[in-house]
């Protein structure tokens, strides 16, 4: 059996399955699991904020052990979220003025991605990788991988692991885009932006992917890891005389965005669903009104999404059983 593990984008919020697979982890050990991620996991997806937990998951060190476990993965998101997106900028004032500009430098987001990978590369994952961002220039998805055995897909162009993560969570109007190169070819430079924009839940990807890396095999678990998602819809009487600026307001939630990405996840969902060689677990919950920001790291928003990750482990036990005792027998 090929295992996936896919991880939505969702900002801030990817707190929620940092703390999935951190409980995910001490199930695993209880059954005497030890095995790393990136040994468990044939082929790890990530988009936006899923592509930073991704790539920390895929790495190991010379040793063996993981180079990031998913206490530090979870520690990342509770102590320097606030150096991404600071607290000053967390006002109406800021918000307005994301209507014509970039809410937020992204010098400090680069710089704790340099802090994290270092020079790490693509190449230097333990697995299957797929990160997904768009291209401005082309206008099309912009996917970089790394495959294995390497010899195999050896034109895969490779990437700085913090150039990846950067241009894949570089989501419109919080960031600028990335402008980035491949190793091979320096003055290359491609424009992208969060691959939220065409696949917020990247586990339809990750699942063509591996039928490409893995043609033979015929059975696949997909354990596909959400940011949560929002009750809160939007009635006819809501949004019938709405206009331009109504749909795209970040008061709002930026409607036309949320509509987009929950259509996007939820279609994947019910594809993947109806495949009798894939078996697909899907971990995720609603959302409480307080902790629906992507982008507030303040202490009380960390503290609901903490509550909210208990929530959508309690919600969700069975489920995660299933997938550790799947993983525990996979090899």
């Amino acid at each position: 059996m090929v295992t996936i593990l896919s991880i939505d984008g969702g900002g801030i919020r990817g707190l929620l399955p940092a703390r999935v697979l951190q409980e995910i982890r001490f199930r695993l050990e209880k059954r005497g699991e030890h095995r790393t991620y990136s040994e468990l996991f044939n082929l790890v997806a990530g988009t936006s904020t899923g592509s930073l937990i991704a790539l920390a998951v895929s790495l190991r060190n010379k040793d063996g052990s993981e180079c990031f476990p998913s206490k530090t993965i979870v520690d990342l998101y509770k102590s320097r979220s606030a150096e991404i997106f600071p607290l000053s900028y967390h006002s109406a004032l800021h918000t307005a003025v994301q209507a014509f500009r970039n809410k937020y430098s992204a010098e400090p987001f680069e710089k704790l991605l340099l802090d994290f990978f270092g020079d790490k590369k693509l190449s230097d994952a333990e697995t299957n990788l797929l990160i997904t961002s768009f291209d401005t220039n082309s206008m099309q998805p912009h996917c970089m991988k790394n495959r294995m055995p390497k010899e195999m897909w050896k034109d895969d162009p490779d990437y700085l692991m913090r150039d990846a993560a950067r241009a894949s969570a570089a989501a419109p109007t919080y960031f600028s885009p990335a402008f980035i190169s491949s190793i091979e070819s320096p003055q290359l430079k491609y424009s992208l932006i969060d691959g939220g924009v065409f696949a917020s839940n990247p586990a339809g990807l990750a699942y063509v992917e591996a039928t490409k890396i893995f043609p033979d095999e015929k059975e696949f678990l997909i354990l596909s890891l959400g940011t949560g998602k929002t009750r809160h819809g939007y009635s006819f009487e809501e949004i019938h005389s709405w206009g331009y600026v109504e749909w795209v307001n970040p008061k709002k939630g930026f409607p036309i965005g949320a509509i987009m990405s929950a259509g996007q996840s939820e279609s994947v969902n019910h594809q993947l669903r109806r495949l009798d060689n894939v078996r697909f677990i899907r971990i995720n919950t609603i959302l409480h009104e307080k902790s629906i920001s992507i982008d507030d790291a303040g202490r009380d928003h960390i503290s609901t999404l903490l509550k909210t990750a208990d929530l959508m482990i309690n919600s969700n036990d069975e489920l995660i059983e299933e997938a550790c005792e799947i993983l525990s027998q996979s090899y």
